[in-house]
């Protein structure tokens, strides 16, 4: 998952605004019960060394808060998302193409100003990354995941495995889902939508069905 997560917050701190790589193949082979053992082991102990810069970037997801104006959006992204050491006259000097002001605020956060169309271009990238991630995931020999699909608004996932039973690597993903969704939402100005994952086996069955709500409990 922790690739997945490095995929995901490259849009944020390549300077969007505010892998998961392998090779594609065209057969699955059934893998044995030791390569199995050893892959979950592999799941587990990245889950462990959590120790990239990404994943402290992660804890400051829900400081994302958006503002849908009658002409203007409002997008404020923690400092972790704006990048250390960002001055307001680099922010001035961005601005333009992908947002028309910023304002660097006195905690490190960064304030931009968009047009209602600078928005949708902002959403429209995030979705292409997405896409660009769920594919190399179905195409990765890491996963056992032939095909990822979801809704309009990233708050459905429909995963389809290569297999007919779902592994610990593959339930790992779950939360990744989570966080694609849930940062969409924040970055549209959706605020506290629901995730719901459903992992599918390869002849078509439902295997499991998991909501972001349920972490909350």
């Amino acid at each position: 998952m922790k690739k997945a997560m490095k995929i995901f917050l490259s849009l944020f701190m390549a300077g969007t605004v505010c892998g998961c790589s392998g090779n594609p193949s065209a057969s699955v082979k059934q893998e044995s019960s030791s390569a199995v053992s050893e892959k979950e082991e592999a799941a587990v102990q990245e889950e462990e060394q959590i120790d990239d810069p990404a994943w402290d970037a992660l804890k400051d997801m829900g400081k994302v808060k958006t503002e849908n104006g009658l002409f203007y959006v409002y997008v404020t992204v923690p400092q972790s998302f704006a990048g250390e050491g960002v001055t307001q006259e680099e922010i001035d000097a961005g601005a333009g193409e992908r947002y028309t002001s910023g304002t660097l605020n006195e905690d490190g956060s960064v304030t931009y100003k968009m047009t209602k169309k600078q928005h949708k271009a902002m959403l429209d990238a995030f979705r292409e990354s997405f896409d660009q991630a769920f594919a190399e995931m179905a195409d990765s020999p890491d996963y056992a995941i032939s095909e990822i699909t979801h809704n309009d608004d990233f708050t459905s996932f429909d995963v389809k495995l290569s297999t007919d039973e779902l592994g610990m690597t593959e339930s790992f993903l779950v939360m990744a889902f989570y966080m694609y969704g849930g940062m969409y939402s924040l970055f549209s100005g959706k605020e506290g939508e629901n995730i719901t994952v459903n992992y599918y086996s390869a002849s078509g069955e439902l295997i499991q069905t998991a909501n972001s709500s349920d972490i909350e409990q």
